[in-house]
């Protein structure tokens, strides 16, 4: 019977059967050819074509069997490997993803009569981990890639790595805690927290509040306010216990004690009796004076210095438990823009290779971020503060007891020593 022509309505119904899949026992591996019925199929098989490649699949019988199967699992392996990596599958259902190619090779022209034969034929090569349940046969892909053995492998280093310095430094802060709750048994003092009055200072100086990244200086004129703060309140209770020669042994006994603390000089103005208050005030002024005058004098490094840090193109480390709820915490990211110097945006980079849960854009404070570090020297860093701020250099040795590293500058092969938080990896 001769072809439908070109265009007309029974070619048009014709291609429209030939589209999709049609039956398995009706296709022929040797001809590569599909029929959609059992008349057409037999038809193909008393054909001069077919009849020419079974005599030549006669002469190669075993040789063209295997080519075929070799190509069948092939094919099966990518799409168990490319899709589902090393989960738990149904066997079954990988079947139906590998035949959806039109031109796959089919399992009737293999050695292999059944899916059944053909799992259990890749649980004994050691291909596959191959699982019998009530719903079917089970395969779980083994990796052996090992590119991607090294990377898991290096990614459990860091993560233990990790986990350490964040041991070793809880461990350095009750350390610290305890030799300092320890001091101050010795001296007999305890420090007792009062709480100020919000725009009542004395002298008056008015206190700033500003939301941003310039939170350095402030702190550190917190801090140097807590310490005259507790001088006056020390001051004021030694009044209220009256003059004589009461009034004189207490500051005395007070001071002796504060002698006894390892590596720490008196700060408190000691105050006999008959003396008027206002000597006490203006020795506090004039040492608050020499601090101040002290902190301005330049002293090599620090001048150089700033309370900002972020450049463009650094690894920071997300460190805010807060943002998305801790969605962020501990996340990688890379600065794409800096904002007024104490803002940036970053891209979230993806947690592991096969999460793909980066892409994401934030826009942060530097409060939240610290440095990333390189685990191997030889990487390339940016130095984000003190004299060297701005250069990129090279990892020459990591101090990991001491939180430094040694780095060589690009620019002039020069070698500096920095700590963790002067310096970030470059993306």
């Amino acid at each position: 019977m001769p072809k439908a022509e070109k265009g007309t309505p029974k070619d048009i119904a014709n291609r429209m059967k030939a589209k999709g899949l049609q039956k398995l026992k009706f296709y022929c591996q040797m001809c590569a050819k599909q029929c959609r019925d059992e008349n057409g199929f037999k038809c193909h098989m008393t054909s001069d074509s077919h009849l020419r490649q079974m005599r030549i699949f006669r002469e190669n019988a075993g040789g063209m069997m295997d080519s075929f199967s070799r190509e069948f699992e092939v094919a099966y392996m990518e799409t168990l490997r490319r899709r589902h990596g090393t989960q738990r599958m149904n066997a079954n259902n990988v079947y139906q993803e590998v035949i959806q190619d039109k031109n796959h090779i089919h399992m009737n022209s293999t050695k292999w009569t059944t899916l059944t034969d053909f799992v259990q034929y890749l649980g004994k090569k050691g291909l596959c981990v191959v699982e019998e349940t009530e719903r079917g046969w089970y395969v779980t892909y083994i990796e052996r890639d090992p590119a991607l053995l090294s990377r898991q492998e290096k990614l459990k280093k860091k993560t233990e790595a990790d986990q350490r310095e964040e041991r070793k430094a809880a461990e350095q802060r009750e350390t610290l805690r305890m030799e300092a709750a320890k001091a101050l048994d010795r001296a007999g003092c305890a420090v007792e927290r009062k709480a100020s009055e919000i725009g009542s200072r004395e002298g008056g100086e008015k206190m700033e509040m500003k939301l941003g990244g310039k939170a350095g200086g402030k702190k550190r004129k917190a801090r140097v306010a807590g310490k005259l703060s507790l001088l006056e309140e020390d001051d004021d209770s030694d009044d209220e216990t009256g003059g004589g020669n009461s009034g004189s042994a207490k500051p005395d006994a007070m001071g002796r004690r504060m002698d006894q603390l390892p590596g720490k000089k008196p700060t408190m103005a000691v105050k006999h009796a008959g003396e008027p208050k206002m000597q006490s005030t203006q020795m506090r002024d004039s040492d608050s004076r020499e601090n101040a005058a002290k902190r301005q004098k330049p002293n090599g490094d620090k001048e150089k210095r700033k309370d900002y840090w972020l450049f463009r193109d650094i690894v920071v480390r997300i460190i805010s438990k807060k943002l998305a709820g801790g969605e962020y915490y501990k996340r990688k990211a890379v600065v794409d823009k800096v904002i007024d110097k104490y803002q940036a945006e970053v891209e979230v980079l993806e947690s592991s290779r096969k999460a793909r849960d980066g892409g994401d854009v934030l826009r942060i404070d530097q409060d939240d971020l610290e440095t990333v570090v390189p685990k191997e020297p030889g990487e390339k860093v940016r130095i984000v503060n003190g004299r060297h701020r701005g250069k990129k250099a090279r990892v020459e040795r990591l101090d990991k007891q001491n939180y430094r590293a040694e780095l060589r500058l690009v620019e002039d092969d020069r070698t500096v020593t920095l700590d963790y938080e002067d310096f970030s990896k470059l993306a």
